[in-house]
């Protein structure tokens, strides 16, 4: 039986890219799961599903994860197509409502969540902040992935000082290059090390395992 890989594209943006076992061959997904099970979570809240990768494989280790995508298409694409358990519990809907909402504590909050490749406004203010504050357990942890193009691109830099200007602890793990994943990591960054590649996928192992050594921890610059 050949290797296929299946790829989920959004509005101009590529979401998902896994093997057949739903395993990502996405350097970022990799780092954002390498960085949250650092913390042992037992809850998991993700803003942005795609096609469900990251949830699947940390649903796999253990995890109780929520998952929320304004787009109730990508949800059911999730589950019917790139395999994401029924285990998974999913809400169509803002993600940010959902946060401002829930009286659930979440141990980490990843917000993965793009109209292609940009960022809604929402999730770049204040009100971000505050929400993840209330649906944040304690000493829990906010992974945000974004999408950088061109070494100018100050968009994450930018979300890391507004979660800094509201009192969070935060740094950016972010990779060489131009066009390029970093993540903005902010709570209780304290310890945490470099992602490994935990789960490995059936292609491209040499070249996820060099991105991920590439990338390195840095301050957010104002």
């Amino acid at each position: 039986r050949g290797r296929q890989a299946r790829v989920f594209a959004q509005r101009g943006g590529n979401q998902t890219t896994v093997d057949e076992n739903g395993i990502s061959t996405d350097a970022y997904v990799h780092a954002l799961y390498g960085l949250a099970v650092q913390r042992k979570p037992r809850s998991v809240l993700m803003i942005g599903c795609g096609g469900g990768t990251l949830a699947t494989m940390l649903h796999g280790s253990g995890v109780k994860v929520t998952t929320v995508d304004i787009d109730p298409a990508a949800i059911e694409l999730a589950y019917t197509v790139f395999g994401m358990p029924r285990g998974v519990r999913s809400h169509a809907g803002d993600g940010l409502a959902f946060m401002q909402a829930t009286r659930r504590k979440f141990d980490v909050v990843v917000i993965d969540a793009f109209v292609g490749e940009k960022i809604p406004r929402q999730f770049k203010g204040p009100n971000l902040a505050e929400a993840a504050g209330r649906c944040l357990a304690r000493d829990g942890l906010v992974l945000f992935n974004v999408c950088l193009a061109g070494r100018r691109d100050r968009t994450a830099d930018a979300i890391g000082e507004m979660f800094v200007q509201c009192g969070w602890p935060a740094k950016l793990l972010d990779e060489p290059g131009t066009d390029r994943n970093a993540i903005v990591i902010a709570g209780r960054v304290r310890g945490l090390r470099k992602p490994r590649l935990h789960l490995v996928p059936q292609t491209g192992v040499a070249a996820l395992r060099r991105r991920l050594n590439a990338a390195g921890f840095r301050e957010v610059r104002k």
